[in-house]
């Protein structure tokens, strides 16, 4: 695809910009299909919506979490294919020194950790668990996801830094740290980042819910997920199983702790859900956590393409 030019010579800086932020979008839809892969809706669409019959909650039920699963397939996939392409770039642009260290030390490892945190996390909750997990389970899914939405949102930010030191103006290299995003207006005031900055116009409402809802760095509540949901039947039975415990013990009869102990566990059942602040509504983990980090792909995806062309901003902007 070539690159889009200005008809005349006196066309200005701005006019310049949204030349190039219609090339970035353009050559962003190469990857049309690794989009969709990282929408639930379109798997949804695929693999549920054609199989659903009213009235039939097991059958859909089923349907519903091979949707799921096949999104979580595609999540993967493409956080995989955009860490690969994040390492050619490595080699491929001449980043500044200040860029390739938020490069390689923030967004590499990033991506590297968020895959290995949902990998982990797929691993012990899959779509389709019932059984309750174990409380050395609950705590792996505990770390795994607050390791998740503490990478996601330091990746924006990584990705923000990389652009202010490849292609900003000195003014916004020195600007104030927390003004620096890649959705604040210092960002998007700086012309040679305006492109990018349009770019992630259509991800402003998602990073608002994100850092509203699902945000947990300091200061704020970490992210839970429930071992399980008790009905009142399980509660009793909980508490037969305790007074069977305690009755072992007092009777040194411990050789009978250890399946009184996995009774006691498998009591209930798994609701697929998270929490934030009690205050708030509870969260699906599916399609959440996979439609965040596809969100961040597809943000990923962008800043890349436009770091990778970085010489057309010189070139137009100049």
């Amino acid at each position: 695809m070539s690159r889009p030019a200005c008809a005349r010579a006196s066309c200005t800086l701005e006019a310049k910009a949204d030349a190039w932020v219609f090339w970035l979008g353009a050559a962003v839809a190469f990857n049309k299909v690794g989009f969709q892969e990282v929408e639930y809706a379109s798997h949804y669409r695929q693999f549920a919506e054609p199989f659903l019959i009213e009235g039939n909650a097991e059958n859909n039920r089923y349907f519903v979490h091979e949707a799921q699963q096949n999104h979580i397939y595609g999540v993967n996939n493409a956080l995989l294919e955009l860490t690969g392409d994040a390492l050619t770039l490595l080699s491929k642009i001449a980043f500044t020194t200040t860029a390739s260290y938020y490069f390689r030390f923030g967004v590499m490892r990033r991506l590297r950790m968020i895959d290995s945190s949902f990998k982990s996390f797929q691993d012990i909750v899959p779509p389709d668990r019932t059984v309750p997990l174990s409380q050395e389970e609950s705590d792996r899914a505990c770390r795994d996801l607050n390791a998740i939405y503490i990478d996601l949102l330091g990746l924006l930010d990584n990705y923000a830094w990389v652009a202010v030191y490849q292609l900003g103006s000195s003014e916004t290299q020195s600007a104030n740290p927390h003004s620096i995003g890649l959705f604040k207006s210092a960002f998007s005031a700086d012309p040679r980042l305006r492109p990018a900055a349009n770019a992630m116009k259509p991800f402003a409402t998602w990073e608002k819910d994100v850092k509203t809802r699902r945000n947990p760095a300091a200061h704020r509540m970490p992210l839970y997920v429930p071992s399980a949901a008790l009905t009142p039947d399980d509660v009793a039975q909980v508490e037969r199983f305790e007074a069977s415990i305690s009755e072992a013990l007092r009777a040194h009869e411990f050789e009978k702790l250890d399946d009184l102990r996995q009774g006691r566990q498998r009591v209930g059942t798994l609701v697929p859900k998270f929490l934030h602040d009690p205050g708030e509504p509870v969260i699906d983990i599916y399609p959440t956590i996979p439609e965040d980090i596809g969100q961040a792909v597809k943000i990923g995806r962008a800043m890349q393409t436009f770091l990778s062309e970085s010489d057309a901003p010189a070139g137009i902007l100049d």
